[in-house]
């Protein structure tokens, strides 16, 4: 017991107490990043994830990915503090983009300012699918390289349930070739949000200035994790709040959330889960916090999740408020 004590007392001074991550509120419009697979393990693995900020504002993150395994899951996904090597090794790539020395458990965490910054699955939710497309805002990542919370020339990694490496690959800036194909990937797909997001016209001169970027990095209060600024233009954050447990029903790509015409014609409906909890102090922004992802299943794959209300109990209450549905 003293052994233990001893060295978490020289553990906290050789690397600092953790602390929370800094809301960012400004990034560049001009920048977007993306990691493309397969580059590094597994070559089954297809998709990308892309970070941009058209809006000047948070990181919108779009994840879109099949060739998972049938086995291995729940598979979780971090951003690492290396890029991945020509030999796309995926075991060089170091540890988890933890600036800031946050634990591991971030599911825990009163809130996500507390998680480590690349833990986008501890965050955002686990895949529990052999295909998975997501859209959601991160506000605790930067595309400013004079931030502790740059993203770039990183690596996106993801790894089966027992943490294991499955895939890898860098984050890059995009050039422009690389633009106009994702774009054409996006019209190809219909996504309307992501052909907006990535068509926002820029401000004639428009320059992102590093270091005024920087000052605006904020800690806030955990009562005010959610604020009326992040919900209006927080881009993505809101948009996947309402969702669809169904096992099998596939989302719509475009709209990435379930309105009330979608709830009459498929009669499923089950707002306030046992899964899911408060996020921040907005009753009406709920977050993922089980292992299985049930928002965001990629409109050509079906999930393969699985049944997800497991009791007799559940059932019941599933069904009763599927009856309650078709009569609203």
């Amino acid at each position: 017991m003293f052994y233990n004590f001893i060295l978490t007392i020289f553990l906290l001074i050789t690397f600092g107490f953790a602390d929370k991550a800094p809301k960012i509120k400004s990034n560049p419009k001009d920048v977007v990043a993306i990691a493309d697979f397969p580059f590094g393990g597994d070559n089954d693995i297809k998709g990308n994830v892309v970070f941009s900020a058209k809006q000047g504002k948070h990181i919108q993150v779009h994840v879109d990915m099949v060739g998972f395994p049938n086995e291995g899951g729940p598979f979780v996904y971090h951003i690492h503090e290396h890029s991945v090597p020509e030999n796309g090794n995926c075991e060089a790539v170091g540890l988890h983009l933890n600036p800031f020395m946050a634990p591991e458990n971030c599911t825990s965490e009163k809130s996500d300012a507390y998680c480590q910054i690349g833990d986008l699955s501890g965050k955002h939710g686990a895949i529990n699918s052999t295909c998975f497309e997501l859209k959601y805002t991160d506000p605790y990542l930067s595309l400013n390289p004079k931030s502790k919370s740059y993203i770039g020339n990183k690596a996106v990694v993801f790894h089966f349930a027992n943490l294991t490496k499955i895939a890898c690959a860098d984050i890059e800036i995009a050039n422009d070739l690389r633009l106009q194909s994702l774009i054409e990937e996006y019209i190809q797909t219909d996504d309307k949000l992501q052909l907006k997001e990535l068509r926002t016209p820029l401000e004639p001169n428009y320059k992102f200035n590093q270091i005024e970027a920087l000052s605006m990095e904020m800690y806030e209060s955990d009562e005010d994790e959610v604020t009326k600024e992040d919900d209006e233009s927080g881009g993505f954050q809101t948009k996947k709040q309402q969702v669809l447990l169904a096992p099998k029903q596939l989302l719509n790509k475009t709209k990435n959330k379930i309105d009330d015409s979608d709830l009459k014609d498929m009669a499923k409906k089950y707002k306030f889960g046992k899964n899911w909890r408060k996020h921040g102090n907005d009753k009406n922004q709920l977050k993922n916090i089980s292992n299985v992802t049930i928002h965001g299943i990629s409109s050509d794959c079906e999930n393969k999740v699985g049944k997800i209300l497991n009791s007799k109990f559940d059932s019941f209450i599933f069904s009763l408020l599927t009856a309650i549905t078709l009569f609203i």
